[in-house]
């Protein structure tokens, strides 16, 4: 599978997210219909209230949840996009600047749904001293002048790909550079895949019957909505 078709796994992510938020939602709603009838029998009314509430809750979020599918279809669309303009670093200096800036705000878009934890790998792949040096690079905005070598503090492969892009670097192909700044982008793209199969685990355990409603897990990119938070409510767990 070549970078491209890493990074267009976030398009199936996304793809999935509806799917998933339906499951879920429908899983919790059952759940708390079951706990209010036994509420209910035991004499509980302050349980069987909140319930009752809760389920309200679950059963307006799952009703409005069509109104996210026109909006995440635009998104898939545009993720397919960005995963080939993503995948323009694997020519590493052997692209117009233009085509750099996409590739860079491709980056920019899959590097903010990966949770912070995962990112951190990437923090800690230390730079090869040859790839510090200017002569591993061109600089894309005046490619007439010599590139700065890569200063002390940055010292690894997510700082380095930072700092390049701020400079409008590229590194050379086949460089030590150009290993290392691969090496964030499919570290990048790897998450992706991770995140769709743990999706399509829970959906299979709700279907089962099995899913641990009180260890939910945490999906990279989800809509910040009222109607999301209600139906992934109740504690929170990363992929």
């Amino acid at each position: 599978m070549d970078l491209k078709e890493r990074f267009e796994i976030w398009r199936d992510v996304y793809a999935l997210q509806i799917d998933f938020l339906r499951e879920l939602g429908n899983y919790k709603l059952n759940a708390a219909k079951s706990d209010l009838v036994a509420a209910v029998a035991s004499n509980q009314l302050a349980v069987a209230r909140m319930k009752a509430l809760i389920a309200q809750e679950l059963q307006g979020a799952l009703r409005r949840l069509h109104q996210m599918e026109g909006r995440t279809a635009t998104k898939v669309k545009r993720l397919t996009t960005m995963a080939r303009n993503a995948a323009y670093i694997q020519n590493g200096d052997d692209m117009t600047r233009s085509r750099m800036q996409l590739m860079w705000a491709a980056y920019k878009v899959f590097e903010r749904m990966v949770p912070l934890e995962q990112l951190e790998t990437t923090m800690r792949i230390d730079l090869h001293p040859g790839a510090r040096k200017g002569t591993q690079y061109i600089n894309k905005a005046a490619p007439s002048e010599h590139c700065h070598d890569i200063p002390a503090h940055v010292d690894n492969a997510h700082m380095l790909v930072g700092y390049i892009k701020r400079r409008h670097y590229l590194p050379l192909r086949g460089t030590l550079a150009h290993r290392h700044v691969l090496k964030v982008f499919e570290a990048i793209a790897h998450v992706a895949s991770a995140q769709l199969n743990k999706m399509q685990a829970a959906i299979k355990q709700m279907r089962a019957n099995t899913y641990q409603v009180w260890n939910p897990l945490i999906i990279a990119g989800l809509p910040d909505t009222m109607d999301v938070k209600k139906i992934i409510y109740n504690g929170m767990k990363e992929l």
